[in-house]
């Protein structure tokens, strides 16, 4: 039988700086004796926000976040707290206090996870001076990507410019189409990186800023048949690298690989253009390889391949770096086929929340690798796409944080 979790409760609510909203209504109740699960229930008046649940208690004087609500809307939720998926499984908790408190989206720009002590925190803007050392070592910095319907694949007068152009290529990559996310999530703003990597896996932050570049697919999540997004959804297994980052993250964040078009919609960061930098289809091929080589992405030609650290080149606007060159990256998403340059599973030219193709035997790589030992640039558009089977040790990852609810999932069939 499990023990009592709580036997002193006390509340305080927060006002949240949300504009024009409040939380009321608060009342807290234990699931006992039947489990230790703890309900949060609360009312938000006004505009849509973040809601945030936090608790103190007598052995645990600073606020441990039970959990946080992404874009609630007006009206009455409820945020349930497992203490048995928590630090504090099994332990009386006296004196506990409960603050709810409501912020903007913005104020929630940015997640950074902490990766060695666990948690993580919510800021508004990157720090002055920028992203540190630190945030490509001890911690993983988090980009929140709104919902909404944006424009994916490349426009015909993109390959005008580009060597190696004809209609049976331009048909086989560029696949235009509009995709609507209902949801917002977050896409970490550098790849992977082995110093990550090495806090994660030993608790001791490393130095080297390069990408991860020999992780499979089945490394960071598990292999079939137990683990086979998406029929068995997030759910990873317990020694994966995902599974030891969802424990570093905490708070019920569910921490994976992106979708495919979660890591388009992300790379070209609002623009319909030819590089995610915001270059127009009207310059010319040489104004391009141009900017590729000063500041967009590292890639073959450039000499530095996927060697270089991350962060060293200029973000695409809305701060996430390295979308284009370095190494290749893992995603959730599978894939029919057996070409280094896949036919895309067919979609609606307008599609909601897709999750790629099931039973499938590859999985989808975005980001040309920046090894490609060509000068084509057409190796590096966002539309491009490689895959790879899932047990391949040849590649690195950019995670994200989804917030869709796992009962929502909806499955796109090749």
């Amino acid at each position: 039988m499990m023990s009592k979790v709580l036997n002193v409760m006390f509340l305080f609510v927060a006002l949240g700086a949300a504009a024009e909203s409040s939380i009321s209504d608060v009342v807290v109740n234990q699931r006992w004796p039947w489990n230790e699960k703890v309900d949060v229930d609360f009312v938000l008046s006004g505009e849509t926000s973040d809601v945030d649940v936090t608790a103190t208690w007598d052995a645990h004087s600073e606020p441990y976040r039970l959990g946080t609500l992404f874009a609630v809307q007006p009206g009455q939720h409820r945020l349930t707290w497992d203490p048995a998926s928590s630090p504090f499984a099994g332990k009386t908790l006296t004196g506990f206090t409960v603050a709810v408190s409501n912020a903007s989206a913005s104020a929630h720009n940015y997640i950074v996870v902490d990766l060695v002590n666990g948690g993580y925190e919510f800021m508004a803007d990157v720090p002055a001076g920028g992203w540190t050392d630190a945030h490509k070592s001890s911690k993983m910095v988090f980009r929140r990507i709104p919902a909404g319907t944006y424009t994916l694949g490349e426009p015909m007068e993109t390959f005008v410019h580009l060597e190696q152009s004809s209609p049976d290529y331009y048909a086989e990559i560029q696949n235009r189409r509009k995709v609507t996310f209902t949801s917002d999530f977050y896409v970490g703003i550098y790849k992977y990186t082995k110093a990550q990597h090495a806090c994660l896996i030993t608790g001791v932050a490393g130095s080297d800023f390069q990408p991860t570049g020999d992780l499979s697919y089945d490394d960071l999540r598990g292999a079939k048949p137990a683990i086979d997004w998406p029929n068995t959804a997030y759910k990873v297994v317990p020694e994966s690298i995902v599974a030891k980052l969802r424990a570093k993250a905490g708070a019920g964040l569910v921490v994976d690989l992106c979708q495919e078009d979660q890591w388009e919609v992300a790379a070209r960061a609002g623009t319909t253009t030819f590089w995610p930098t915001g270059g127009t289809v009207s310059e010319t091929f040489a104004t391009h390889t141009n900017q590729v080589n000063s500041f967009v992405a590292w890639y073959g030609s450039t000499g530095s391949t996927a060697q270089s650290a991350v962060g060293t080149k200029a973000d695409n606007g809305w701060g996430l770096y390295d979308v284009i060159g370095l190494a290749g990256e893992w995603t959730l998403d599978a894939t029919a086929g057996t070409t280094t340059i896949p036919a895309r599973n067919r979609l609606p030219d307008a599609y909601t929340d897709p999750v790629g193709g099931r039973d499938c035997a590859r999985r989808v790589l975005r980001s040309a690798s920046g090894n490609v030992a060509a000068t084509g640039l057409n190796e590096l558009l966002p539309c491009r796409r490689q895959l790879a089977d899932p047990s391949w040790q040849s590649y690195s990852t950019r995670f994200c944080i989804h917030l869709k609810p796992l009962g929502a999932l909806t499955f796109a069939e090749p």
